[in-house]
């Protein structure tokens, strides 16, 4: 549910993008509303705080209750719906009560008007009746007050958080049940969850030992494991199934639907501006179509956790080309590409691209044989400058005009991916608030 919470904005500002006058102030206060309550969401998942965001979080509360009125309408609850009902019925009766006391005579036309005067009046109100008991006087709505100033004195929220509970009732009780005998299941509980604290422990003395360069010596064993020093920081892997008959650069271009000239131009272009060594690839067209290619389905990228540098997610990417991927069309991501200064992308802080191909080019002539791993991306462009589109509080983009939208870079310069939104031909509203790290970046 708090996913889906942080992706309702851009959505809402997807489906809100063409109002005329009359709806102009209701979608504008639908979006300024769904935008605070989403920003205060995101606010409160701080892990520290400052001063500054609890003065945010102030803020974007006392927003969201100046303009969610406009969602009073649908307020109504099931005792208010009955009570409209209840009094809608009485009212009903009332008038036929009075209209069979009445002793004059009326024509077929004047019944009918008495009747859509009564229809109008019984539905006037109910809507009085349901008017006056709407109101957003609810638990859940009076902790959103609460919680600004319980950070204030308790620290973050997530250090009161109710999932470890629930996570740990399921892995120390649920699991250790479903594989026990159901005999005496207490006791095999206990057992596994024991055996799986003793394993974990082992691990990690592993992986901190791993860290250490040198030979550990294993207890009561006499065998030896050489080590080395691992890298804290995951790397990026192609991974998924490779493509058929992709063996050189010509049949790559083939199987994705990419002219062979424009895979060549933007390679030479890449050639060039990476930094001059033995094993860059050579800027020879003739050369550079022998080489040996691989094509790739995925791509795992490792995304630091926003306030913990040490930690990371693995978002992954998956780029089909023009294949259909589990029996339904194709699939290319929408990624973040990072080709340049931040001050190039205004507030995006990044390029927002789809990824159309993921391969390998193996460096035969070179004695190193290194392996390049390269993706080719389609690039879009901001509007405005990169700059938020005040309405919807969105940042839009769009594809190239007279540009070449194809490019080519390492697959470390792709740093996450992207949820984008379609906003009309050809255009796409970028959803900042997808996640923490995005919208601290971003916003």
């Amino acid at each position: 549910m708090r996913n889906l919470g942080h992706c309702t904005s851009a959505v809402l500002a997807s489906a809100l993008r063409n109002p005329d006058s009359s709806q102009y102030q209701d979608f504008k206060s639908t979006l300024k509303c769904v935008s605070a309550l989403v920003h205060f969401a995101l606010m409160a998942q701080y892990r520290s705080h400052i001063p500054d965001t609890h003065s945010y979080m102030e803020s974007y509360l006392q927003t969201f209750h100046q303009t969610k009125d406009i969602f009073l309408e649908f307020r109504t609850s099931k005792a208010t719906r009955a009570q409209a009902n209840h009094q809608d019925r009485e009212l009903r009766e009332l008038m036929a009560d009075q209209r069979a006391k009445a002793v004059c005579h009326r024509t077929v036309a004047n019944r009918r008007q008495l009747a859509d005067q009564e229809m109008v009046e019984r539905s006037d109100r109910q809507a009085d009746l349901i008017r006056r008991e709407k109101h957003f006087n609810f638990i859940k709505v009076h902790y959103l007050t609460q919680l600004a100033s319980h950070v204030r004195r308790f620290g973050s929220k997530s250090m009161y958080s109710t999932e470890i509970g629930d996570l740990a009732h399921k892995d120390q009780i649920k699991d250790g049940y479903r594989r026990s005998n159901k005999n005496e299941a207490a006791r095999q509980i206990l057992s596994h969850y024991g055996r799986q604290h003793a394993l974990g422990i082992r691990l990690q003395t592993i992986k901190a030992l791993s860290k250490v360069e040198g030979v550990i010596v294993v207890e009561d064993s006499g065998m030896e494991i050489l080590t080395v020093p691992s890298c804290s920081t995951p790397r990026w892997v192609l991974k998924g199934r490779r493509m058929k008959n992709t063996s050189t650069l010509t049949e790559l271009c083939t199987a994705l639907d990419i002219h062979y000239s424009n895979m060549m131009e933007e390679i030479l272009c890449f050639i060039r501006q990476t930094a001059t060594d033995d094993l860059r690839l050579r800027a020879d067209p003739a050369e550079l179509g022998l080489l040996s290619v691989e094509g790739f389905a995925q791509l795992e990228i490792p995304v630091p956790n926003f306030q913990e540098t040490d930690r990371f997610q693995i978002h992954r990417a998956r780029c089909t080309g023009t294949k259909a991927f589990c029996n339904s069309g194709s699939r290319n991501d929408w990624v973040w590409v990072q080709t340049g200064g931040e001050a190039n992308y205004g507030d995006l802080r990044g390029r927002v691209a789809r990824l159309l191909a993921l391969f390998k080019i193996r460096n035969i002539p070179c004695e190193a044989a290194a392996v390049h791993c390269l993706a080719v991306v389609g690039i879009l462009d901001p509007i405005n400058g990169g700059r938020f589109h005040i309405p919807s509080r969105h940042i839009r983009v769009g594809n190239r005009i007279n540009r070449q939208d194809m490019r080519i870079v390492s697959i470390e310069a792709v740093i996450g991916q992207a949820q984008v939104i379609p906003s009309g031909e050809k255009q796409w509203i970028v959803n900042h608030r997808i996640d923490l790290k995005t919208f601290n970046e971003i916003y």
